[in-house]
């Protein structure tokens, strides 16, 4: 019996996006393709991975900026007796510095990949040490597929990965 691999259980037909796609393009292309992540590509080569995670991420950075440089107004340090911001004129202002972002401003550059050829138990224990859900699956440099946590789970699922006898 031979054992699996990554390129028979990963996804080989993968959606990608270009690093310079703006976030908001970024955010209906995942809807639309319910998707929760995707690799970056440009020019053919593998830049980065950007997930849901990224964004919300991005967000929480920009908001927490946002609000820190507020509180610095406010407590008189500049000398300025305006009254506080409220939070949604700051979220009106992080919304408008995320719209004007693009992919690469939120991606993870040089992600973790595997092999084609790596072992489903070598692919499983990078995906539980990194806690990823995805991992590019690259061939001579080449993307060539996507392995997800999901595509393990569907296989044990299915019956097709089974445990081996003890």
């Amino acid at each position: 019996m031979s054992r699996l691999q990554v390129r028979d259980i990963m996804t080989a037909e993968v959606r990608t996006v270009k690093s310079d796609m703006r976030v908001p393009e970024l955010e209906e292309f995942l809807i639309r393709e319910r998707l929760t992540g995707t690799p970056v590509v440009d020019d053919g080569h593998l830049v980065g991975i950007v997930s849901r995670s990224d964004i919300v991420r991005q967000l929480c950075v920009e908001r927490s900026f946002d609000a820190s440089l507020s509180d610095y107004y406010f407590e008189g340090v500049s000398g300025n007796d305006a009254a506080p911001e409220s939070l949604s004129a700051i979220g009106e202002r992080v919304g408008a510095r995320i719209e004007d972002m693009s992919v690469r401003d939120v991606m993870i550059r040089d992600p973790l990949t595997l092999e084609a050829g790596a072992s489903l138990r070598e692919a499983a224990g990078q995906l539980m040490q990194h806690r990823l859900h995805r991992v590019p699956v690259v061939e001579k440099d080449r993307l060539v597929g996507v392995l997800s946590a999901l595509d393990l789970v569907g296989r044990v699922a299915d019956g097709t990965l089974v445990e081996a006898p003890r």
